[in-house]
């Protein structure tokens, strides 16, 4: 047989084609699960000495090259090398281009840039590339500022009677069974927010998770219950929250519409973290809030001694009502309010006036948003020493003794329109009232927390200079009243002058019920409440 027609009749040969295609396909197979273990073990080496980069970053902010190296020792990473360290000053100047930010030899030197490498094995990849290992580095950078955490909203009144129950009862959209108890408890018991964090953390499984991220997940609101009544010990105030967990089912919140983190949102632990605190009746509430474009509306029966019978409807509405509460930051253009609701009152109280039983008092209130603003943070021992200003605007809107559509109040695209109330109307005599107090054009108003004062968490009210007095006390003393008779109005009238005299001592019955829903939902016409937490001067954050 020639070699030619044994060349012929393997070529023609079809048996054993697929082993040869199986063989070859396991060798790709087999080099690509090669380059992968490479490519993971590399990605990992990179996530890894990235997190020690951002770590050396803000200890060179307080500590410089020592400190740097110092961390290097204690990360157990091996051959990790400091390649280059930079002081400068970095401009959180929006318009300024990120790779810009950063002025090397300015005489501010409050930030700095660091640049890690690292060199890692390659196990397979050797035969393609010829080399044993690679090199990555990480870069970072840290800058210091000075920062404060600060928030808004009203003091809680005293616990007395179940409309807390009644008003957290409406925003949960379910019966809580919150005792007096309960809510003076929940009311005294400070929540740490980094402890509750980590204990949330725990209960995700997340732990280890930065703090920022976790806020800004959708957090089922039990769990959320449960992680403050963890945090809060074995205290009596953890029995209602883990009460109340259980009965919220199928909502979630985003933590982050609550609480700006500001430069805490990257940490990952506690240490050398400011010391915030809340109360958890007030993290309750907030929890509880409708979320940004939604509104709820509440309409209770409420007994209040010396009153026949009152009717209170709230609305609290969307906009600005999910703007954060409590804001740790450095940046002088971040705000926080409080909600915006609106108040309908309409109460009959009982009188000895000749046939007239009772007068019915109905009051209408619009509660607009109250600011706060960090307006400076001084660390020098100057005159007033080291301190904070928050510039703060009170509540702004209106009060009036009026009638109003009470189907229209959930509309908060269109303005109420109050019209003069019907006060008496018996055997053909009518009696009708009308006032209407509005505040508006206030400025803000600067408040100065002093060092000792920050320590004390002492909290400090702001007011306008329109409502010197209560609510229902304003309108009250400003009531204009008509009285007609068979349909003809009557200029002058014993009954008139009887009336508002009735109204003005009803009116501080009226006016400590409005104080306690207020108090309970966070807000209050023409008056504001801030705190400051916590200052830091000097505070190291990543910023690239």
């Amino acid at each position: 047989m020639t070699r030619r027609s044994s060349w012929a009749r393997l070529a023609k040969d079809r048996r054993g084609g697929i082993t040869i295609l199986l063989a070859g396909s396991l060798f790709m197979l087999a080099g690509a699960a090669t380059v992968a273990v490479d490519l993971g073990s590399v990605f990992l080496a990179k996530r890894q000495l990235q997190g020690v980069a951002d770590a050396a970053a803000l200890a060179a902010s307080a500590g410089g090259r020592t400190a740097v190296e110092a961390l290097l020792e204690r990360s157990g990473l091996a051959g990790v090398q400091l390649k280059s360290l930079e002081s400068g000053y970095y401009s959180a100047d929006g318009t300024i281009a990120v790779a810009e930010r950063f002025l090397t030899g300015d005489a501010r030197s409050t930030a700095t840039r660091l640049e890690l490498t690292r060199s890692t094995p390659l196990f397979f990849g050797r035969l393609l590339v010829g080399r044993s290992a690679l090199d990555i580095r990480a870069r970072a950078m840290a800058a210091r500022a000075d920062a404060a955490a600060f928030s808004i909203g009203t003091g809680l009144a005293s616990v007395s009677d179940g409309l807390p129950n009644q008003l957290l009862s409406a925003l949960a959209g379910t019966e809580l069974n919150l005792t007096v108890m309960d809510s003076q408890g929940l009311a005294n018991l400070n929540v740490d927010l980094l402890h509750f964090a980590d204990a949330l953390r725990v209960r995700l499984g997340r732990d280890g998770e930065a703090y920022g991220d976790l806020f800004n997940r959708n957090i089922p609101v039990g769990d959320i219950l449960e992680a403050m009544a963890t945090s809060s010990g074995a205290g009596p105030a953890s029995v209602p929250l883990r009460a109340i967990a259980g009965r919220i089912p199928g909502r979630s919140v985003r933590l982050s519409e609550l609480v700006d983190l500001g430069p805490m949102a990257r940490a990952t632990n506690g240490s050398g973290q400011p010391n915030i605190l809340l109360d958890a009746f007030t993290m309750l509430r907030l929890v509880l809030s409708p979320p940004s474009g939604t509104s709820v509306p509440m309409d209770l029966r409420v007994a209040v001694p010396g009153l026949t019978s009152t009717r209170l409807m709230l609305i609290t509405g969307p906009g600005q009502a999910r703007s954060p509460m409590l804001s740790i930051t450095s940046d002088h253009d971040v705000v926080v309010r409080t909600g915006v609701t609106r108040l309908y009152l309409e109460t009959s109280v009982a009188t000895a006036l000749g046939g007239i039983a009772s007068v019915r008092i109905p009051l209408y209130a619009e509660l607009a948003a109250s600011e706060a603003r960090l307006s400076d943070i001084n660390c020098t021992d100057g005159a007033r020493g080291k301190g904070v200003t928050l510039a703060v605007t009170p509540s702004i809107g209106s009060v009036a003794l009026a009638d109003i559509d009470t189907a229209a109040l959930t509309d908060f695209s269109s303005a109420a329109t109050p019209g003069p109330a019907v006060l008496v109307q018996l055997l053909g005599t009518r009696i009708t009232g009308y006032a209407n107090v509005t505040l508006g054009g206030t400025q803000a108003q600067a408040v100065y927390f002093s060092a000792a004062d920050i320590a004390a968490k002492q909290p400090k009210t702001v007011s306008t200079q329109d409502l010197t007095q209560g609510l229902a006390a304003s309108v009250a003393s400003r009531a204009q009243m008509q009285v007609s008779l068979l349909g003809l109005t009557v200029s002058t009238s014993p009954l008139a002058p009887a009336i508002g005299a009735i109204l003005g001592t009803t009116a501080p019955l009226i006016d400590n019920l409005l104080n306690s829903v207020t108090s309970v939902l966070g807000v209050k016409l023409g008056t504001a409440q801030v705190r400051v937490h916590e200052m830091r001067c000097g505070v190291a954050t990543l910023v690239g």
